[in-house]
């Protein structure tokens, strides 16, 4: 055998050997007559006729090699030699697919707006104290929390304490944090720090995770049609205060902005002053 035909030989083993074995194994079985394997499908034949090897041999675009181009084989293979060293390389026979196509930018979750009014620092509501009132409403507060619940929110707390001192920073939380939006994080930063001294600790960080998760499970128990707002209908109709003329009361100490409707970010930032008075 000629070199250039051992050349030839060696490429399309080395190129088309393996889809030849991938397609043997594919075959149905002689022993159980079943298939190995799926089908091979149009798309893997054309990725097989889009190898460099093969469209150089196949100079018609036929996807036959004919005896024609088998005897000019050692021409139309030359012409990969990328270097002209004589020689083909893996790298010179390699297929190119060309760039991965860039994933679609996915549509930002649309934040819900709400013209923030600073709530109004209530202690009481027809001789009814805010403290009673969110008992009233199913609160329990930290001391209702199980152990492995307040397990988990350490384990988180010590997840975001990225240099390990105890305590979250602005820094680390807000402009370093890696979840939600930096208006979210800011507003839970702020509602955590209990003591306003520009940290939030440990304990600090664990109380606010046990009032906020429980208020919004509430929140959801009242939002009967489940659109993330509360009507004053949906806070009468929930029965969690009996006497309705306290429920349109404190549903309007909640609706800060008096626009008639609830939200979570409004609702959480009252319960939360009302959780710690």
């Amino acid at each position: 055998m000629s070199t250039k035909s051992h050349l030839l030989a060696i490429t399309v083993i080395l190129t088309v050997g393996p889809f030849f074995n991938d397609s043997f194994a594919q075959r149905p079985n002689s022993d159980n007559n079943r298939r190995q394997g799926p089908p091979p499908s149009s798309s893997g034949r054309n990725l097989m006729w889009s190898l460099p090897v093969l469209k150089a041999l196949d100079s018609n675009g036929d996807k036959i090699i004919s005896e024609k181009e088998l005897k000019s084989a050692s021409k139309s293979l030359i012409k990969l030699d990328k270097n002209g060293d004589g020689n083909l390389t893996i790298d010179e026979i390699r297929p190119s697919f060309g760039p991965r196509p860039s994933k679609p930018k996915e549509s930002p979750t649309p934040n819900v707006k709400f013209n923030s009014v600073k709530p109004k620092l209530v202690k009481e509501i027809l001789d009814h104290s805010t403290t009673k009132i969110l008992k009233l409403l199913g609160a329990e507060g930290v001391p209702g929390a199980s152990k492995s619940e307040i397990e988990n929110h350490r384990r988180l707390f010590g997840f975001t304490d990225r240099n390990k001192d105890g305590k979250h920073s602005k820094s680390e939380y807000v402009d370093n944090g890696r979840y939600l939006t930096p208006e979210s994080r800011a507003g839970i930063f702020n509602a955590s720090d209990s003591n306003k001294d520009g940290f939030v600790s440990e304990k600090e960080y664990i109380e606010n995770r046990i009032i906020t998760d429980e208020a919004k499970v509430i929140f959801s128990s009242m939002d009967s049609d489940k659109d993330n707002k509360l009507s004053t209908k949906e806070f009468i109709q929930s029965k969690k205060l009996k006497d309705q003329k306290l429920a349109k009361e404190v549903y309007s100490a909640f609706d800060s902005n008096s626009n008639g409707e609830l939200i979570i970010p409004e609702y959480l930032r009252v319960w939360g002053v009302w959780a710690r008075q």
